[in-house]
């Protein structure tokens, strides 16, 4: 009987959810690095005194793991500005206390 697309029997791994395999090593991995980060630390703090050069190149090849991308939008708008409605009331008002200050 050849398959029909969409008739499935339920079967398989739910979609976007990774495999065991790679959970695992992801685990494994995580308590690996978080026993190094002393290590890791110090190993900067050298390259920190050693060469700023090699230290800024460290870190900039590190900063992808743990910070989001930036990504450069442009916003343009197309509408006219205009002062608000209550604008002029409130200027109005501001000259009137300035001007009883003055006198």
């Amino acid at each position: 009987m050849p398959f029909k697309k969409g008739n499935t029997q339920g079967k398989g791994r739910p979609k976007g959810k990774s495999n065991k395999v790679t959970e695992e090593a992801r685990s494994i991995f995580s308590e690996v690095m978080e026993g190094e980060m002393q290590n890791i630390k110090d190993s900067l703090q050298v390259l920190r005194e050693n060469s700023d050069e090699k230290y800024l190149k460290a870190l900039s090849s590190l900063m992808p793991y743990f910070m989001p991308k930036q990504t450069e939008t442009e916003v343009t708008v197309s509408e006219t500005m205009s002062e608000p409605s209550w604008f002029k009331e409130v200027l109005d008002h501001t000259d009137q206390t300035e001007t009883k200050l003055t006198e």
